[in-house]
């Protein structure tokens, strides 16, 4: 045995599962037995059967590692007249009344699943099944999955659609998370914890605390909500904030002993050991921590992953704190797409972004430095671009739930699609057709991409660009070959567009993006402007780029993409002598929207 594998059995002390006797007068069955499995970080395998005989009454016997959450799934058909009941009771430590996790009616056939949050101990799973055909059932310990936050919706731009339940149901969240983030409730919440999933509120104003007794009212008041509500995460302890650590240890103290039923979850953002002073006197207390995992794009994998994500902060708490990785949740950052402030990580047009997440996943579910991982969240949803949303509820389930130790996908992080997609050469790999000769240049303005698109990873990127200067008779156009598309799949452009004279009106600049020789996905086309905060060198007044995405489906290898500063053909259809700025030219396989997971949808919908 490995010693990561005897590591992760000694600290989930985890015992081997019974098949207990059936109950009925039926012949007994055969005994079964299974050795719980860990499939990666964050996930324990306790209970894996499949064709199960109906018309009995079964039991499986086996014990929760640990306080947390158990994954309950079940694949199965009932007949006319039928049904089947599952129920879950404790036994010993975890003593409880029996628990009810799912029934099936007559002629029903689905997947059903549940999660629960249980201390740990031995449990009893007992099915009751008549004119029934169970074809597997399956049992894993699971992570806190957190989704951040309700309500929620992108804000830096209409177009994209709203965050709520409907959108969060169809794309798999809420089916793929157990907890979710908010302020003040939302309008569905009571809905959502009587499904046994979580909801803990978001203490912010930390800064203000400057008292025990202040920061105990106030975190304690952020643990209660007329609706219910199971605890809080607290934004957010910082080096700065040092100087106070010893004045909100004693009431994060109180708090877990006056209220030790309730959550608490402590954002964490700085070295383990400039923050040791709010970590180590808690390691006793029931908290967990919440490391803010902020990546940014890196121009190449060698150096994205040269850190390893989070591995080497992760090593510093456990200096002073063994078994730090179970009690830590990892917040993925999501910052992307068009945004208003400073965050947006997704910053070169000629990586994937889709591709960097999944490594950051990938990396917390495989390493084992992060085992056992104690929890994941994304934060957070109003500075998430809505595909990569649905990207990440496909992460939750691959990774946290269906515990996953292979990529979802193997497309690479770089994106071969378009040369010189940022202008950084020139009009370089651009085919170039003027309306009249110097309508089509390139220059640069320093701090555009930061101050203009909010592009905030790095300085000096985004700052180059072609132009175009519209003509009354003629557009003006540039083309490049898309290469490397596999036929049959969906791609995206996006490009953002600027009005170099006017950089402070909101318009849309009318362009338009084709590809001629490849299917066209009209209902997703967008060109909206976003709103950009006011900069100093830009006048101190908000800034509105514009926002283009195409989406197609490829018929061959290769597509002809066109640009062109007239948005119909035959007519200008935007103000003569405009000169517009373009750049971040992406070209990437786009995730199509689609039905939820395996037909499984809101869980706390009736």
């Amino acid at each position: 045995m490995s010693v990561f594998v005897a590591r992760m059995f000694r600290a989930l002390l985890l015992t081997t599962l019974v098949f207990v006797a059936e109950v009925s007068a039926e012949p007994a069955v055969a005994p079964l037995s299974q050795k719980p499995r860990v499939l990666n970080n964050f996930v324990v395998q306790l209970l894996d059967v499949k064709d199960l005989p109906g018309d009995r009454r079964q039991a499986f016997r086996f014990e929760s590692p640990r306080d947390g959450w158990l994954f309950f799934r079940v694949t199965a058909g009932v007949g006319r007249g039928g049904g089947i009941t599952a129920t879950l009771s404790g036994n010993g430590a975890a003593k409880s009344a029996s628990m009810p996790l799912f029934t099936f009616s007559s002629r029903e056939r689905r997947t059903h699943e549940v999660m629960r949050h249980l201390p740990r101990g031995e449990y009893t799973l007992q099915i009751e099944s008549k004119n029934a055909d169970i074809a597997s059932l399956v049992v894993r310990k699971v992570p806190i999955i957190m989704y951040q936050r309700v309500p929620g919706s992108f804000r830096s731009m209409p177009g994209f659609p709203e965050y709520d339940r409907r959108f969060l149901a169809r794309c798999g969240m809420l089916s793929a998370c157990n907890t979710i983030g908010t302020y003040d409730g939302f309008r569905w919440m009571k809905q959502w914890l009587d499904s046994g999933r979580h909801t803990v509120r978001i203490a912010g104003g930390i800064g203000g605390l400057t008292t025990t007794k202040l920061a105990y009212e106030h975190w304690g008041g952020c643990m209660e909500h007329p609706t219910g509500v199971n605890g809080t995460i607290i934004d957010e302890f910082y080096p700065g904030l040092s100087g106070r650590f010893s004045a909100w240890v004693p009431a994060l103290k109180r708090l877990r002993a006056e209220k030790p039923h309730k959550h608490c979850y402590l954002y964490l953002a700085g070295t383990a050991k400039d923050i040791r002073g709010i970590v180590e006197p808690l390691k006793d207390q029931d908290c967990y921590f919440v490391l803010e995992e902020q990546t940014y794009e890196a121009r190449t994998l060698a150096e994205l992953t040269k850190e390893g994500f989070a591995r080497n902060w992760v090593k510093g708490f456990e200096e002073y704190f063994p078994g730090f990785p179970e009690r830590c949740i990892h917040s993925i950052g999501v910052m992307s797409g068009p945004s208003d402030s400073k965050y947006n990580d997704d910053i070169y047009p000629d990586v994937s972004y889709k591709v960097l997440k999944e490594l950051q996943f990938h990396a917390l579910a495989t390493d084992p430095v992060f085992a056992p991982a104690g929890g994941v969240e994304i934060y957070q949803s109003p500075v998430c671009d809505e595909e990569y949303l649905r990207w990440c509820a496909r992460l939750f389930r691959h990774y946290a739930i269906e515990g996953s130790r292979e990529r979802l996908t193997d497309d690479p992080y770089s994106l071969s699609h378009i040369k010189n997609p940022d202008f950084d050469e020139g009009l370089k790999g651009w085919t170039v057709n003027p309306a009249t000769a110097g309508s089509i240049a390139t220059a640069k303005l320093e701090g555009y991409g930061l101050n203009v698109q909010g592009r905030h990873g790095r300085v000096g990127i985004g700052d180059r660009f072609a132009t175009t200067t519209r003509n009354a008779t003629k557009p003006n156009e540039i083309s490049q070959e898309i290469r490397n598309l596999q036929p049959g799949r969906y791609y995206s452009v996006r490009v953002y567009t600027g009005d170099r004279a006017n950089l402070h009106r909101w318009q849309i600049h009318n362009v338009s993006i084709r590809i001629p020789d490849a299917r066209e996905v009209p209902n997703l086309t967008m060109h909206m402007p976003w709103r950009h905060r006011p900069a100093e060198k830009f006048g101190n007044k908000p800034t509105y780029p514009c926002y283009h995405r195409v989406v197609f489906q490829a018929v061959k290898s290769t597509a002809r993409l066109v640009i062109s500063d007239w948005h119909s053909p035959g007519v200008p259809t935007g103000p003569v002598g405009q000169e517009l700025l373009f750049n971040f030219v992406q070209v990437e396989p786009y995730l199509m929207p689609g039905s939820d997971v395996a037909g499984i949808g809101d869980p706390s919908a009736p």
